[in-house]
């Protein structure tokens, strides 16, 4: 494990010793369970992703070459060890998008829809200096924030941080996706959702399905145990598998180390009352289910599937409009992330509210790192206009 003393001041009197450490192997990683679970759990923007149950699975299922950042602080508490303020798993790249610069990026697997380190709260800007402060030794020119919630609390700290700095910073990706945020009761949000004209149709949809036998929605209670969560489980895979992932190729069932990062995930979530499943069942069989993964006072939506035999009766819809209808009950989430494509067809429309997602590409104050953060959109806008160019040559080339 490597070490690096710093010295920070934050936004205050108060100065501390900030210490700066990665690690990189699970098992290190391991043995500061403790103190990750306690910065997971007083994040300024919680990221299920990045806590124990899920990024150290995901790293031993698809064996990736991680430098996990880790910034400790001196606990203000006498005889304590010390507080874990920050959290980032990098992974390094020779070449950053085909560039002769060494970079360092947040690390995303295929099933993490968000990328946002975690920063304890009330200590973002010491942890942010302190990071800031190590990456020059890292050797890498730049840094890439892959998919950080562009208007969370960790966004707002990192823009206060780089003009400290009057570090260079260029957004290379931004979008906005779904979002579900609570409202004053299920009937005055799916109101604002859905016009009267498409819910009268849902529930004749609804009434048409129940012709076909006995339908039932049914989630898994937080206090079902392991064998009943691998039975969830494996019935969601199975109707994952029947649909258009299953023949493409891409179901979990057909990629073993998806299928252990999901599994380990929903049990580590499930120990600890995160885990949010639900089902639509005709005479007992799923027709469609969806699971999710709490954090904070919100969650993000992880995974859904639907039986397209049933399609005509707009299962995943139905399963949607009920999801809506528990989430305003009490225990219910105050907001939830769909991590879903920007242009989603069906979950745009009944989450209404958006999420605003960036990639961020930063220097890391290595030198040429401020000249190639500046020099990027010009390089974006003269490969977009040689992609034109050659398009109209060949569409001319065919008229031909």
């Amino acid at each position: 494990m490597l070490t690096s003393p710093h010295l920070h001041a934050a936004t205050g009197a108060r100065v501390d010793a900030l210490t700066v450490a990665v690690e990189r192997t699970p098992d290190g990683l391991e043995a500061h369970l403790r103190a990750w679970d306690e910065l997971a759990a007083d994040a300024i923007d919680p990221n299920p992703f990045y806590e124990p149950y899920a990024l150290l699975a995901a790293w031993r299922a698809m064996r990736v070459d991680l430098e996990v950042v880790l910034v400790w602080a001196p606990n203000p508490l006498p005889a304590q060890p010390p507080l874990l303020t920050g959290l980032v798993p990098l992974v390094r790249h020779r070449r950053y998008r085909g560039a002769p610069v060494a970079a360092l990026a947040t690390w995303r697997h295929v099933y993490a829809y968000l990328g946002t380190p975690l920063v304890r709260a009330g200590r973002a800007p010491e942890t942010l200096d302190a990071l800031f402060d190590w990456l020059p030794s890292s050797g890498a020119t730049l840094l890439e924030l892959d998919d950080v919630r562009g208007d969370g609390a960790f966004r707002h700290a990192l823009v206060d941080a780089l003009n400290r700095r009057r570090r260079h910073a260029y957004t290379s990706a931004i979008a906005t996706r779904a979002m579900f945020r609570r409202a004053r009761d299920a009937e005055t949000y799916l109101l604002a959702a859905m016009g009267g004209k498409k819910r009268k149709e849902l529930r004749r949809q609804e009434r048409r399905l129940a012709e076909a036998g006995a339908v039932a929605f049914d989630e898994l209670p937080r206090e079902a145990g392991a064998a009943a969560l691998d039975a969830w489980i494996d019935d969601y895979l199975e109707l994952e598998q029947r649909g258009w992932k299953g023949r493409a190729g891409t179901a979990l069932r057909d990629e073993p180390a998806g299928l252990a990062a999901f599994r380990a995930l929903a049990h580590g979530a499930h120990a600890r009352g995160r885990w949010m499943t639900l089902a639509l069942r005709l005479d007992g069989r799923p027709i469609a289910m969806k699971c999710n993964v709490r954090c904070g006072d919100g969650g993000v939506a992880y995974k859904i599937a639907y039986d397209e035999a049933f399609a005509r009766f707009s299962p995943g819809v139905l399963l949607e409009v009920e999801h809506v209808r528990r989430q305003h009950e009490p225990g219910g989430v105050a907001w939830m992330d769909s991590g879903a494509a920007a242009d989603h067809p069906m979950i745009n429309h009944l989450w209404r509210d958006r999420a605003t997602i960036e990639t961020i590409v930063v220097s890391t104050g290595r030198p040429g790192g401020s000249l190639a953060v500046a020099a990027m959109p010009l390089v974006r806008w003269t490969a977009r206009a040689a992609r034109d160019v050659l398009r109209r040559f060949q569409d001319k080339a065919t008229k031909t």
